[in-house]
């Protein structure tokens, strides 16, 4: 009985150290976040986070070793440190928000070096997680001492159990706070349930604690005094701390690794991040729980510890076999799932089978060792105290091994040497363990095999390749595991926070700039070709700007990428100064094979390039900006998200002078209507006006400004400065109308949409809406049509709203049909040629008839003989006809290009046309005169009395009510158009673009 009643509670309390891991490791989760925010993804911040992490837990350990036998129950001790971390959890986020915004507002102003920045913002971000830190580092001790206390009969066992359990919770906890915890709560409330947990701990470890112990057990009092007499002197003491120093050392630096190596191949997201963490602590786990049954029992620990550490490095190197099959699996998945939320979490599972594949072995073998060396020390005598010393020792190895990884190994010699320097370390720390065992033959044959099998194992991973048609494929995007023979690697460096490829076509006329296999810009090397559908993005985000701002004279831009925005800002000659802000170096690098195209953001005096966190470089710059453009990459990486937040979008107003404007690139490919709603709703809500223009078909760029309204785009402010002009003329857009005519959006209908999607809430730096959400919209290929169809939906909502006229007829469409709406201009003008009898027009001879034109010739051979009565199938076949050609032209020709069309149309001329279609084409002819009054009268003749053919009514029905409803708006009557739903709505269906423009009108109404 006193038996079963002991093992319940021993059992009871491994369950209590479970929620312990469980509640630390979200804690880590969520503080990565938090500092990430205030530190930025500079190239120190994921390390300083950890490091901070870790050292702090060095500390808590070593502060046991030291007092941990002046208490007299280590467990009410553990439970009591438990309830002080709840309490740091609760009050978290308001110490957080508090310091980080008086650091920001007052302390980094005043500060004059980068460095003193630097040091002011490492010293905070250790300030607001070590105290915690030192507590959850003393926890682990204080509990195995515990527990030795009250089971002294198997203290390997209990190290091994304590350690499976704490690192099992642990894994736990990191997947429950990127899937469950923040996207329900956010990081506020997840730090909130991670105190809860903290309390049920502090409670359930306070009952079981049982009874005082005023001393640890007799069996290791003599032991103790004479490990006391030895002190640090003692040759297994300084042995067993290098070694667990060293193995911690090598266990960070393969997690940095495996993380980076993984990112190119199942993305950099939230969600793979938290599943490689979880997979590494996860092997840690069972290694602790193998070695729970084999610590007490084993004669040499130190010996079995030598084999775990050349397993660990051989397993290490292995790992680099595996990962080079990673990339065909994952394109297996990405090419065989379905583009569905289910899918996507069968992604998420396939893509930590992988992460497991690749980690688990060694990370297996890594937690053996922190066991074996504990009871290593405790059979020498060494008492409680070297629980914590161990620990300690583990813990500054892992910090070590971490900034040497980023900051040394890393961009010198790259990921797969690194991997195998760490591996080598491991094997030769394990080979010296090893060595000291040899007395005989035996022994000697033993130690041999070990040397052989590490040399064999080393020889093996330096002959993996690394193939950087492989690394920079983008596999988990295309599902293609390597790029194709028509392109060529001419650049690839693995920097400190990501790795970076510049990839050339077979004919070197267009290179890309790739960081972890995702694209980031294309550019045309050729003075002859097709530009890629990026250089009027970069070349837009820095022209929009410099023809609406008055005075410019400096900018900055956040994200270099490849570095024609700041070169094309350059080209101005009233800037003064331009600082380009950007995360990795590598990419600085890379970008100059870019050569002459982007020579001005190198060799300009007004250039300066910064490697640095944007927040914190302007929070430290005295200057105001006239123009801050933000290109940040993709929402679905991850930290990204943090450039599209409510915070970001209210810290930028700050640093913007009194007549400057922000400009922000929004991505509306692998991403939502809702995901976009919750970036606009953040933005729109810190400045005063907005404006919206696509560059191409796919990238949203926003002009806001803090004060006032936009002022009107104006081609002749940039008109002086010769190589600017060059670059627009490039991408033929040399004028204001051809810049104007890519303007989708204004001030309201950016907030209606926002009101529209609002399923999200705000993304936010404490709601990482996009981080969570965006990459399942990339898998599942989704893209915000809602704003892309803008410009070339079959309305005239954009005229009508004052937003942007079609082309003017004196402007011809480009030939680089980078914008869809001047292909869709094109075609519609050739359609309008035919109608008006002019096939030889030079638009119908440029486009292929049997397509492009088809439209216009149907429609014409689609009206029936005047001279009899028209049959109810003429009708069909005629409204059918005119519903298609009018979707095709009536929001891209103007009213001038509507006469013969719609305007006195001289296709159809027939005394004798029945009346409703008599007033579909008086209504038609209203809308292509853009005459406001005519085509609400007209409009609502028509929807009050509807045609009785069926078809006529279906087809005609939505353009009515579109036209009413737009006439409504022009004349802003948002009244009656929200009124407009009660009257006609349930009578009028309305599918594709009708319908959303309905959407999007009623949002607006509502305002």
């Amino acid at each position: 009985m006193i038996i079963l009643q002991k093992n319940t509670i021993r059992l009871s309390l491994l369950f209590v150290f479970v929620l312990s891991g469980f509640a630390g490791l979200i804690y880590q989760s969520i503080w990565t976040h938090y500092l990430g925010l205030f530190l930025g993804h500079a190239a120190y911040a994921q390390a300083l986070v950890l490091a901070i992490f870790m050292g702090g837990m060095a500390l808590g350990a070593v502060s046991v070793a030291r007092m941990g036998l002046q208490w007299r129950n280590l467990i009410k001790v553990y439970a009591a440190i438990e309830l002080v971390i709840g309490v740091f959890g609760l009050v978290f986020h308001w110490i957080f928000n508090t310091i980080a915004a008086f650091s920001y507002d007052v302390i980094i102003p005043l500060l004059g070096s980068s460095l003193s920045i630097d040091l002011l913002r490492w010293s905070v971000a250790a300030a607001l997680i070590l105290p915690q830190t030192v507590l959850l580092g003393m926890t682990f001790p204080l509990m195995s001492a515990g527990l030795i206390r009250k089971f002294p009969e198997g203290a390997g066992g209990l190290l091994g159990g304590l350690y499976f359990t704490n690192s099992i919770g642990a894994a736990a906890g990191a997947l429950i706070a990127v899937f469950a915890l923040v996207p329900w709560v956010g990081l506020p409330g997840a730090m909130i349930f991670a105190s809860a947990f903290n309390f049920l701990v502090a409670i359930l470890a306070w009952l079981l604690a049982g009874k005082d112990q005023t001393k640890a057990p007799v069996s290791n009092a003599s032991l103790i005094s004479k490990a006391d007499q030895n002190g640090r002197k003692s040759r297994l003491i300084r042995s067993v701390l290098w070694g667990t120093a060293i193995s911690g050392a090598a266990s960070f630096a393969y997690e940095i690794v495996w993380i980076r190596m993984l990112s190119m191949a199942v993305g950099s997201t939230m969600h793979a991040f938290e599943l490689m963490l979880a997979s590494f602590i996860g092997g840690i786990a069972f290694g602790g729980l193998w070695v729970r049954k084999r610590a007490d029992t084993v004669d040499q620990p130190l010996k079995l510890v030598g084999w775990m550490q050349v397993f660990m490095g051989s397993a290490a190197l292995i790992s680099l076999i595996v990962y080079g099959n990673s990339f065909e699996w994952v394109g297996w998945l990405i090419q065989s799932l379905a583009r569905t939320d289910e899918g996507y979490a069968l992604f998420n599972i396939g893509t930590a089978v992988i992460a497991i594949a690749i980690m688990l072995p060694a990370a297996f073998f890594a937690g053996t060792t922190l066991p074996l060396f504990t009871v290593a020390l405790l059979r020498d005598g060494a008492g409680e105290g070297a629980i914590g010393k161990v620990y300690a020792a583990n813990t500054i190895g892992s910090i070590a091994g971490v900034f040497i990884a980023i900051h040394l190994l890393i961009p010198i010699v790259g990921l797969k040497l690194t991997l195998c320097i760490a591996a080598l370390v491991d094997i030769a720390v394990g080979l010296l363990f090893l060595r000291a065992f040899v007395s005989d033959r035996r022994s000697l044959r033993g130690f041999g095999l070990a040397a052989a099998l590490s040399v064999f194992f080393l020889v093996i991973g330096l002959r993996v390749p690394f193939d950087a048609m492989r690394l920079a494929s983008g596999v988990f995007r295309s599902g293609n595991s390597q790029l194709t023979n028509e392109d060529n690697i001419v650049f690839y460096r693995d920097g400190k926070t990501a790795s970076v490829a510049v990839i050339a076509n077979r004919d070197a006329k267009t290179l890309r700039i790739a960081t972890n296999g995702k694209v980031d810009a294309a550019v045309l090397m050729s003075d002859h070709g097709i530009p890629p559908h990026d250089e009027p993005t970069m070349v837009m985000a820095a022209a929009l700007p410099l023809a609406i701002v008055d005075q410019p004279k400096n900018v900055g831009v956040i994200g270099f990428g490849s570095g024609l925005t700041s070169h094309t800002l350059l080209g101005d000659t009233r800037i003064q100064k331009v600082d380009t802000i950007e995360i990795e170096k590598v990419m600085v690098d890379g970008a100059k094979l870019f050569g002459k195209r982007v020579e001005r953001a190198y060799s300009d005096p007004r250039s300066t390039i910064v490697i640095d966190d944007a927040k914190a470089f302007f929070s430290g710059q005295k200057t105001k900006y006239d123009i801050i453009i933000s290109e940040p990459s993709n929402p679905w990486i991850s930290g990204v998200g943090a450039l599209f937040s409510e915070e970001f979008y209210k810290f930028i107003p700050r640093h913007l002078s009194d007549n400057g404007v922000f400009v922000q690139w929004v991505q509306l490919y692998e991403i939502n209507e809702s995901l976009v709603g919750s970036i606009l709703r953040g933005l729109t809500s810190s400045f005063s006006d907005y404006q919206a223009w696509l560059s191409n078909g796919s990238d949203l760029l926003i002009i806001a400004t803090p004060k006032g309204k936009v002022p009107p785009v104006d081609f002749s402010k940039i008109q002086d400065g010769g190589y600017l002009l060059t670059e627009l003329q490039a991408l033929n857009i040399a004028s204001s109308d051809q810049i104007s005519f890519r303007r989708v959006a204004d001030a309201r209908m950016l907030r209606g949409f926002s009101r529209l999607y609002d399923q999200l809430r705000t993304n936010s730096d404490f709601y990482p809406v996009l981080g969570l959400n965006a990459p399942r919209t990339r898998f599942k290929h989704q893209n915000a049509d809602h704003l892309l169809e803008l410009p070339h939906q079959p309305t005239l909502m954009l005229e009508m709203l004052g937003v942007r006229a079609a082309m003017h007829s004196k402007l011809e469409p480009s030939n680089l049909n980078h914008f869809p709406a001047e292909l869709v201009t094109k075609r519609a003008r050739a359609i309008g040629a035919i109608l008006r009898g002019e096939e030889e027009n030079h638009q119908v001879a440029g486009l292929q008839p049997g397509r492009s034109t088809a439209p216009g010739l149907l429609l014409k051979s689609a009206v029936p003989y005047c001279g009899k009565p028209w049959t109810k199938q003429q009708i069909y076949v005629l409204a059918s006809r005119m519903r298609e050609v009018v979707d095709l032209t009536m929001a891209f020709l103007t009213p001038e290009h509507m006469k013969g069309v719609w305007i006195a149309p001289q296709w159809i001329d027939c005394a004798s046309m029945p009346d409703e279609i008599k007033r579909t084409l008086k209504l038609l002819e209203a809308m292509a005169s853009r005459d406001t009054r005519k085509m609400e009268a007209t409009a609502r003749e028509w929807l009050d009395n509807r045609p009785h053919n069926a078809v006529l009514d279906e087809e005609f029905a939505p353009v009515a009510y579109s036209a009413m409803s737009l006439a409504l708006a022009q004349q802003e009557k948002w009244g009656d158009v929200a009124a407009m739903e009660d009257q006609y709505g349930t009578k009028v269906k309305s599918t594709g673009g009708y319908q959303r423009q309905r959407w999007l009108l009623n949002a607006m109404a509502f305002e």
